[in-house]
Parts: C-alpha cells; structure tokens; sequence
C-alpha cells in the first residue's frame, strides 16, 4: 500500500512519519517544499528538520519528477491501481478531486489508529511528539501573552491621565516610538499571540463606540470612524492568526473554516 502524504496530515499529525514500515510513504515534492519554506513564512523550523531526517534516512520517497499531492496520487495509481494507493489529507477539495479518480482518502488520525500495532521508529516518533508539544505550548502561550498585553492595554487607558500627565511632554514621542519598535518586535517574534491582541482590541474599540451609546443616540462621525477603525484592527488580526495559526493544533480547524480545507 501507498501513503501519499499531503501538508496539512503531516503538519497537523507529524507521528506519521515515524510508520516507515507500515508501508511506503509517499512525500510529493511540492509538499516537500511547502514545509521547507515555513521559516521563510514566519513558522518555526521543527517540522522542516523532521521530514529532512526522515527523506535523509530513505524513511520516506519523494518522486524526482516532481508534482502536487494530487499528480503524484493519480500518477502511482495509474502505475499500482487505485486500491493500492491511500491519500492522507485534510484538504476536502484535494480528497473530492481524488474520490471522482477512485482514489481514497484518510486524514492522519485515521492512518495512525489503522497502525497502531505496527511498530514505528522510536527516533522519528519522539521527535514528532515533541513537534506536537510545542505546537500546544505555543497554543498556550499565544493565549497568555495576548490576555497579559490585553490588561496592560486596559490599565494604560483606565490610567492615561496619570501616566500621560505626569510625563514630560518631550519625553512622550520617544516612549511612544519605543512601544512601536516593540510591538513590531513581538509581531515578528509571535505573530499568533500578536493577533489575538490585535482582534482583542479591535474588538473593545469597535464595541466602546456603540455599547455605551444611549437607546436614541445616533453615532458621531468620530464614533462611526472608531467603529470602522476597530472593525479593521481586527481584521488585520484574522490576518496575523491566518499566518501563524498553522503552528498550533487549530490549524485544520483553521484552514476548513476559512480556506474550505485547503
């Protein structure tokens, strides 16, 4: 049997690599190079020195001629019949494509509990479960470090006129420059917790524009432009979390909510 692995199956389930022998696992080249470019897209490297062990090793097969998840399906199972050939996806186009070719599908959960009593590489299996440990310990971080700076945003308007007042004004374009060059800094080292804070935001500022508005009052322009404003921040958020998430377990839940599983 063949196992053509696709992105999402080896992001989200990255123990499959460790079951070499529970038949041959197919990596596509496109695939390949999709997860050697995480870094360069902001993720981090783990997963890339993972399946560079494993091709290394000759654990896995990358076809030299090239192709997507989908040619190389349909090319080995023109070569071996579509029975000899599963698909482990969780793109939903990609597996209704490969249904109208006969091909079958499986998401990466399915092949680990069909293999269980196979023995896997104990190596590649470890370190796989430590791929997987981070990426819930990023999770958990994401959501930490957006609640802390939330707070601190929170407390820093609550108490503007204490903290701002007493300032020396000549100070103040320095200290606001510095805060800038920081949250820069944490969006390029944490874009996820970065977006959270960022929806966080936008949210309180678009709801601060029209909770407190009375029944009958009509919004101002400045108001309005608040509302709009936040709206937007908060989209810039989505955004930050649509270049990072993949680094977290919700990255399929992610992916087929907003992408339709691609």
């Amino acid at each position: 049997m063949f196992y053509v692995l696709d992105t999402g199956a080896i992001v989200q389930c990255p123990e499959i690599l460790a079951w070499t022998t529970a038949g041959k696992l197919i990596v596509p080249p496109a695939v390949v190079d999709d997860i050697r470019g995480r870094v360069s897209r902001g993720l981090r490297a783990d997963l890339q020195t993972l399946l560079d062990r494993v091709i290394d090793a000759g654990a896995v097969v990358v076809p030299p001629s090239g192709g997507s998840t989908a040619e190389v399906a349909l090319a080995y199972a023109g070569e071996s019949g579509a029975a000899n050939v599963r698909v482990v996806t969780t793109e939903r186009r990609l597996i209704r494509l490969l249904a109208v070719e006969g091909v079958t599908s499986i998401d990466g959960g399915e092949f680990l509990s069909a293999h269980r009593a196979t023995p896997g590489d104990s190596g590649i299996g470890e370190l796989a479960r430590r791929i997987v440990s981070g990426q819930r310990r990023h999770l958990a971080a994401g959501f930490l470090i957006a609640a802390a700076a939330t707070a601190a945003a929170i407390v820093t308007v609550l108490n503007h006129q204490l903290i701002f007042h007493r300032t020396p004004a000549w100070l103040i374009p320095g200290l606001l420059l510095l805060v800038a060059a920081l949250f820069f800094w944490w969006r390029g080292r944490h874009r996820f917790s970065y977006g959270l804070f960022e929806i966080t935001i936008g949210l309180l500022i678009a709801s601060q524009s029209v909770v407190v508005l009375p029944a009958s009052y009509e919004l101002s322009t400045a108001k309005s432009l608040q509302f709009i404003g936040g709206l937007y921040i908060m989209v810039r958020g989505f955004d930050s979390l649509d270049l990072s998430i993949e680094d977290t377990p919700l990255g399929g839940w992610w992916r087929r909510l907003f992408h339709g599983g691609r």
